[in-house]
């Protein structure tokens, strides 16, 4: 340790540049690593849905009243009978639309807690394309009508909830396990899981809870919003997205509110506008921590090779009482992680810092430490790699010529 920290002691101001640029992208790259985490999360996770299949109608709306469940079934059976269409039915909460939601605050046995988005509507494990991974789908007669404020009664209501929310409300498995509210006045039991489904509450994608989600055995009702979820043959698609306008107008002739057109697309087509902005924040975000990674491996680079050329002297000297070429790289080597340690204990420090200010005016979730050694890794392997050309030039210097050099 001697003759690493007496070169720096003589020179302080290459290390102290050094030391400070590895501090200063090693706080941005924690937290942009984790920012970029938290806006990709949703974009790679299977959302269940068989987004090529799925047909989503929306804002249908009663301007003098509400939709009563016989007038939601009459459409679906309506739309049902378009050729192409396998399933139709009648939703609230319709997948990638926010005009009507339904949140419900769960709590298990376990004490843990978390509020889901409620999907409403008749088979909707086979009309979205959803796979049952455990238990069982609703029997006939479990459904029922929703009346708003009707889940507060004693009856126990049975649901099915997501892989993902099952993990996070109980140990082991769901199926049969019992939730209440938060109040505890509304009493539920898991009769089944379903791999995977995306929450339609597209800013509640974030912290790991983008499937917190439940399937609830009622049919629509009592609401001024109509929606439906069509699943389809994939080739008859489009076809069957430019017949509903016209079922709709013949189902529900007079009806509807001429102030609103109804929302007609594909689900495919809706999850790409939906998530937009997420994905341009996503590679926003990727060509930050790119661009500080370039930055940092450069500069490094230069100040070391800078400060490396002011010892050449000093190397010729080594190099001619027997200093082999590898000794003298592992010296530069060794300078060079002492350096980026110092530099990373600061950065660390720094990136909470950073990440606290965050949180208190932007309600970023907390820092997980993983991301301190994500960003804590690159951070050393940066630096490594940027010295060892310089190292390496400075190696294959002769003695001779070292020795001359000014």
């Amino acid at each position: 340790m001697n003759p690493l920290l007496s070169s720096m002691r003589r020179q302080p101001l290459m290390p102290w540049l050094i030391v400070l640029q590895i501090t200063v992208a090693c706080a941005i790259l924690c937290n942009t690593l984790f920012l970029l985490a938290q806006q990709a999360g949703p974009l790679l996770i299977d959302d269940g849905i068989a987004d090529k299949e799925v047909i989503i109608i929306d804002q249908i709306v009663r301007p003098d009243g509400n939709w009563s469940a016989a007038q939601g079934s009459a459409g679906a059976a309506a739309l049902a009978h378009i050729p192409g269409v396998k399933h139709a039915t009648a939703v609230v909460g319709a997948p990638m639309r926010e005009t009507l939601t339904m949140v419900y605050d769960l709590k298990s046995h376990t004490g843990a807690s978390a509020m889901v988005s409620g999907f409403i509507g008749n088979q909707l494990i086979d009309t979205l394309g959803l796979r049952l991974s455990r238990g069982r789908d609703f029997t006939d007669n479990e459904y029922s009508d929703l009346q708003m404020g009707d889940d507060g009664n004693a009856a126990t209501t049975p649901i099915i909830i997501t892989e993902a929310l099952g993990r996070a409300l109980f140990e082991g498995n769901p199926v049969g396990q019992p939730l209440t509210s938060g109040d505890g006045g509304s009493h539920y039991v898991v009769v089944g899981v379903v791999a995977h489904l995306l929450r339609y509450q597209l800013s509640e994608l974030d912290d790991g809870k983008a499937e917190y989600a439940i399937l609830l055995p009622r049919r629509p009702a009592g609401l001024p919003l109509l929606s439906f979820v069509l699943r389809t043959d994939a080739d008859q698609r489009d076809a069957v997205i430019k017949a509903v306008p016209g079922v709709l107008q013949s189902t529900y002739a007079g009806q509807m509110a001429k102030s609103f057109n109804p929302v007609v697309s594909s689900y495919e087509q809706l999850r790409s506008n939906g998530l937009r902005n997420r994905r341009a924040a996503v590679w926003l975000l990727l060509t930050v921590n790119l661009v500080v990674a370039t930055i940092t491996l450069i500069g490094i680079a230069s100040l070391s090779g800078y400060w490396i050329q002011q010892r050449t002297r000093q190397i010729g000297i080594r190099r001619a009482l027997g200093a082999t070429r590898m000794q003298v790289m592992r010296h530069f080597l060794a300078e060079n992680l002492l350096l980026t340690s110092a530099g990373l204990v600061m950065g660390l420090v720094l990136a909470l810092v950073i990440n606290q200010w965050l949180m208190q005016h932007y309600e970023l979730p907390r820092l997980p430490w993983a991301y301190l050694l994500v960003a804590g890794g690159l951070m050393l392997l940066l630096g490594q790699l940027a010295v060892t050309a310089p190292a390496r030039r400075a190696a294959q210097l002769p003695p001779a010529s070292a020795t001359r050099s000014v």
